[in-house]
């Protein structure tokens, strides 16, 4: 499908072993550098598989295209607080058969002052080694590092566990959050906008460290430069539920896509996709958009 992937905050899962064997090498530096505004930024490089990156299981990245992947991106605001966080990734077959010897995936995560990208000091850093010829094409392994972050964020990992809860409720609730965004953009509807996603947005400025202009240029441009006459709701029966976060953050998700809303259109070329994911803050509290 011809779309336009919006990730307003762009995005690591499955731990644990899924039987490769492909021997790997690690090499991870436990320690980040003390300043007073990090900005951690994870480095991604594959080539032959599909992947999916999560840090504090919360998918950060999904690549179901063929092809070489190459990708740089901050990661603040999937870390609450500081202390240890983990990342993971998972990697599978483009075609259902083992891995070739060209298969890899390389992730780097590098601290850095903001705004002082030449300071870059990596606190995590793993890359696969070569997989033996007789591989079942896919792999996954989980791991650790450190944070020095002068802010804490709502924290939706303080949330309720939605997997105790009936998810017929859950998703009923979250496809009336998607048809309220829906409407969002097709009215041009600003203000409903960032009442929707304005808890997710608040820890975004704080985690990247917004000034007060900053945020007001970027909330002028949410819901800008769409076709609005020509938005649609995507069909909701396409989508299914899915957890993550251990279970603290719910959301529907399109197949081979990020959790999150497809906002259609009569022109294709101007359709997106926008990362959401939901908590509830406590019983009976309504599901917010978080992340």
């Amino acid at each position: 499908m011809n779309c336009k992937q919006i990730y307003i905050i762009f995005f690591l899962m499955l731990i644990g072993s899924f039987g490769c064997s492909g021997k790997s090498k690690t090499t991870e530096i436990r320690k980040g550098t003390r300043t007073s505004q990090p900005v951690y930024e994870l480095v991604i490089e594959a080539q032959g598989c599909y992947l999916e990156v999560y840090v504090n299981d919360v998918p950060v990245y999904f690549n179901y295209n063929i092809g070489a992947t190459v990708l740089r991106m901050p990661i603040n605001n999937f870390i609450p607080k500081s202390g240890g966080q983990k990342v993971s990734f998972k990697m599978i077959s483009v075609d259902g058969k083992p891995f070739s010897t060209n298969t890899y995936a390389s992730l780097t995560i590098n601290e850095y002052p903001k705004g002082e990208t030449q300071q870059k000091k990596p606190v995590f850093s793993y890359q696969t080694s070569p997989f033996e010829p007789e591989n079942e094409g896919s792999f996954s392994i989980e791991n650790a590092f450190e944070t020095n972050i002068p802010y804490q964020l709502i924290d939706w990992r303080q949330g309720v566990d939605l997997m105790k809860e009936d998810p017929k409720i859950i998703r009923k609730e979250i496809e009336e959050i998607y048809r309220d965004y829906t409407e969002a953009f097709k009215n041009a509807d600003l203000s409903k906008y960032k009442k929707l996603a304005k808890w997710r947005q608040k820890n975004t400025f704080v985690s990247m460290y917004y000034t007060q202009d900053q945020r007001t240029e970027v909330e002028k441009s949410y819901v800008d430069g769409i076709q609005n006459q020509k938005v649609k709701l995507f069909p909701l029966e396409n989508y299914k539920l899915v957890f993550y976060g251990n279970g603290k953050l719910a959301g529907l998700q399109k197949k081979n896509e990020a959790p999150g809303i497809y906002i259609d259109s009569e022109n294709k070329d101007d359709a997106f996709l926008e990362y959401i994911l939901l908590y509830r803050k406590s019983k009976n509290a309504p599901l917010e958009v978080i992340l």
